[in-house]
Protein backbone atom coordinates (compact mmCIF):
# COMPACT_ATOMS: atom_id res chain seq x y z
CA UNK A 1 0.00 0.00 0.00
CA UNK A 2 2.70 2.52 0.73
CA UNK A 3 4.81 1.88 -2.39
CA UNK A 4 1.37 2.85 -4.36
CA UNK A 5 1.26 6.14 -2.71
CA UNK A 6 4.41 6.84 -3.19
CA UNK A 7 3.74 6.09 -7.04
CA UNK A 8 0.44 8.64 -6.86
CA UNK A 9 2.14 11.32 -4.56
CA UNK A 10 3.83 12.84 -8.28
CA UNK A 11 0.44 13.20 -10.35
CA UNK A 12 -1.57 14.06 -7.44
CA UNK A 13 0.89 16.96 -6.89
CA UNK A 14 0.31 18.09 -10.45
CA UNK A 15 -3.86 17.69 -10.00
CA UNK A 16 -3.18 19.90 -7.37
CA UNK A 17 -0.76 22.46 -8.74
CA UNK A 18 -3.30 22.35 -11.75
CA UNK A 19 -6.51 23.58 -9.77
CA UNK A 20 -4.73 26.09 -8.45
CA UNK A 21 -3.54 27.83 -11.59
CA UNK A 22 -6.88 27.69 -13.02
CA UNK A 23 -7.73 29.46 -9.50
CA UNK A 24 -5.03 31.74 -10.32
CA UNK A 25 -6.50 32.34 -13.68
CA UNK A 26 -10.20 32.73 -13.02
CA UNK A 27 -9.02 35.39 -9.84
CA UNK A 28 -7.38 37.12 -12.52
CA UNK A 29 -9.67 37.17 -14.93
CA UNK A 30 -12.03 38.75 -12.55
CA UNK A 31 -9.58 41.46 -11.69
CA UNK A 32 -12.02 44.02 -12.46
CA UNK A 33 -13.10 44.54 -8.85
CA UNK A 34 -11.04 46.41 -5.81
CA UNK A 35 -12.83 45.64 -2.26
CA UNK A 36 -11.34 48.18 0.43
CA UNK A 37 -11.66 47.45 3.88
CA UNK A 38 -10.48 50.14 6.44
CA UNK A 39 -11.01 52.69 8.92
CA UNK A 40 -9.28 56.14 9.84
CA UNK A 41 -7.62 56.30 6.77
CA UNK A 42 -6.05 58.19 4.03
CA UNK A 43 -5.85 56.29 0.62
CA UNK A 44 -5.37 57.23 -3.40
CA UNK A 45 -6.36 54.41 -5.87
CA UNK A 46 -6.17 54.30 -9.45
CA UNK A 47 -9.84 53.71 -11.36
CA UNK A 48 -8.66 51.39 -14.00
CA UNK A 49 -12.31 51.05 -14.82
CA UNK A 50 -13.27 49.05 -12.03
CA UNK A 51 -16.06 48.33 -9.61
CA UNK A 52 -14.58 49.43 -6.39
CA UNK A 53 -16.80 48.30 -2.67
CA UNK A 54 -15.22 50.06 0.23
CA UNK A 55 -16.47 49.05 3.81
CA UNK A 56 -15.41 51.27 6.72
CA UNK A 57 -15.57 54.44 8.74
CA UNK A 58 -13.62 57.93 9.11
CA UNK A 59 -11.37 57.60 5.32
CA UNK A 60 -10.33 60.07 3.24
CA UNK A 61 -10.44 58.10 -0.29
CA UNK A 62 -9.20 59.53 -4.14
CA UNK A 63 -9.80 57.26 -7.02
CA UNK A 64 -8.06 58.74 -9.99
CA UNK A 65 -9.61 58.16 -13.19
CA UNK A 66 -12.34 55.99 -14.26
CA UNK A 67 -14.23 53.79 -12.12
CA UNK A 68 -17.49 51.73 -13.76
CA UNK A 69 -19.22 51.84 -10.17
CA UNK A 70 -18.15 52.58 -6.11
CA UNK A 71 -20.30 50.88 -3.37
CA UNK A 72 -19.55 52.41 -0.10
CA UNK A 73 -20.66 51.23 3.28
CA UNK A 74 -20.14 53.25 6.29
CA UNK A 75 -20.20 56.64 7.86
CA UNK A 76 -18.28 60.00 8.12
CA UNK A 77 -16.34 58.71 4.85
CA UNK A 78 -14.75 61.55 2.69
CA UNK A 79 -14.61 60.14 -1.03
CA UNK A 80 -13.28 62.14 -4.26
CA UNK A 81 -13.84 60.67 -7.93
CA UNK A 82 -12.83 61.74 -11.33
CA UNK A 83 -15.19 59.68 -13.79
CA UNK A 84 -17.70 57.28 -12.27
CA UNK A 85 -20.84 55.52 -13.89
CA UNK A 86 -22.40 54.38 -10.92
CA UNK A 87 -22.64 55.50 -7.10
CA UNK A 88 -24.22 53.62 -4.20
CA UNK A 89 -24.00 54.44 -0.19
CA UNK A 90 -25.12 53.13 2.58
CA UNK A 91 -24.28 54.89 5.79
CA UNK A 92 -24.72 58.86 7.16
CA UNK A 93 -22.45 61.34 7.01
CA UNK A 94 -20.50 60.23 3.60
CA UNK A 95 -19.21 63.13 1.59
CA UNK A 96 -18.51 61.56 -2.07
CA UNK A 97 -17.53 64.15 -4.75
CA UNK A 98 -17.25 62.96 -8.51
CA UNK A 99 -16.19 65.35 -11.36
CA UNK A 100 -17.63 63.96 -14.32
CA UNK A 101 -19.94 60.57 -15.07
CA UNK A 102 -18.78 58.11 -17.53
CA UNK A 103 -19.47 58.94 -21.67
CA UNK A 104 -20.22 62.66 -20.88
CA UNK A 105 -23.50 61.09 -18.54
CA UNK A 106 -24.55 62.19 -15.06
CA UNK A 107 -23.57 59.04 -13.00
CA UNK A 108 -26.54 57.09 -11.27
CA UNK A 109 -26.82 57.66 -8.07
CA UNK A 110 -28.27 55.45 -5.18
CA UNK A 111 -28.38 56.47 -1.41
CA UNK A 112 -29.55 54.41 2.18
CA UNK A 113 -29.06 56.31 5.39
CA UNK A 114 -28.99 59.71 6.45
CA UNK A 115 -27.16 63.12 5.53
CA UNK A 116 -25.14 61.89 2.91
CA UNK A 117 -24.30 64.66 0.05
CA UNK A 118 -23.00 63.56 -3.55
CA UNK A 119 -22.63 66.16 -5.51
CA UNK A 120 -20.62 66.80 -8.72
CA UNK A 121 -17.35 69.08 -7.83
Amino acid sequence: MRNRLVRLRGPLALIACAGLLLLGQSVMADDVKQEIVASNQKLTYEGGGKHFEIVGDNDEITITGECSKVEIVGHDNKMSLEAVGDIQVAGHNNLITYRSGLNGEKPKIGEIGHDNKIAAQ
